[in-house]
């Protein structure tokens, strides 16, 4: 592939809307109440959670928190049933969807995290271009890139930047300026190559590493498991379902029921199509 990478420009996306960003800030306290065991008090006496009453409210109104015994807001099962869809559209991210964050226009490779150096030009993100593609809402996906890295509490004040509406700048500007399906488009000898069959290329290549990958890191957990046997005649029991976060719900290897289709640039869980709540 033979990209002009200094030429690409910023794209024309819609902007966040409010509507959006209650969204996202209800599911970032429901993250905070599940995750950290945050409390937030009926009264909100605090002056930084006074600020957050209209996310609270809403997420009351949608029954996804209560009022409990003590005045403090507690997750219903309804939220809890929230927070594990949340999970599992963490899950699916880091599954499908991290390993198109650094790829090598010029060589058609991907990054190994773990020896390549990640800050290197050579890398273009094709995250939100991946998401939009597949009809995803690139905004969710960057949403959940930076819930699962933290990148929204790094700042002491993100209770009032969330309540003044300014949390999210950093997502919409990386949401604006992530490479478009267009811009992918190059041309070669043969003619113009379109960026849709670019991308359903880096897709394919992409999926099935991921499967390589993950094939390869359960043969070494299985291997590590194997040694740490205290006894010979012990047997060996591996299974493909974990859990994450202590609610049971489970963190499930793809390959095993998705098989070749996974690898198809058209694939995408349902889940990323359902309603928040």
């Amino acid at each position: 592939m033979i990209h002009d990478k200094e030429n690409m420009t910023q794209t024309n996306r819609s902007p966040l809307n409010d509507s959006m960003k209650q969204q996202f800030g209800s599911l970032m306290l429901l993250d905070r109440m599940m995750n950290e065991k945050a409390t937030f008090h009926l009264s909100l006496m605090e002056k930084d959670d006074k600020i957050l009453e209209p996310f609270l409210q809403m997420m009351e109104k949608e029954g996804l928190i209560e009022i409990g015994s003590n005045g403090n807001y507690v997750v219903t099962e309804k939220g809890k049933e929230t927070y594990q869809r949340l999970i599992q559209q963490q899950l699916s991210y880091t599954t499908h969807f991290d390993i198109y964050s650094h790829v090598d226009l010029g060589e058609g490779c991907f990054a190994d995290k773990e020896t390549d150096f990640l800050d290197d030009n050579r890398w273009t993100d094709l995250r939100v271009a991946v998401a939009e593609f597949k009809g995803i809402d690139p905004y969710r996906m960057v949403f959940l890139a930076m819930l699962s890295d933290e990148s929204f509490f790094e700042n002491p004040e993100w209770k009032f930047d969330l309540a003044m509406g300014t949390l999210f700048e950093e997502m919409e500007s990386i949401v604006h300026n992530q490479v478009s399906l267009e811009e992918l488009g190059y041309e070669d000898d043969d003619g113009p190559v379109s960026g849709n069959e670019v991308l359903t290329d880096i897709i394919e290549q992409g999926a099935t590493l991921n499967q390589q990958r993950q094939e390869e890191q359960r043969q070494q957990e299985q291997e590590a498991e194997r040694l740490n046997q205290t006894s010979p005649d012990d047997e060996i029991i591996t299974t493909t379902t974990y859990y994450q976060g202590g609610y049971g719900y489970p963190m499930y290897d793809p390959w095993v029921t998705m098989g070749a289709y996974a690898a198809s640039a058209l694939f995408v869980e349902a889940l990323w199509y359902d309603p928040y709540w």
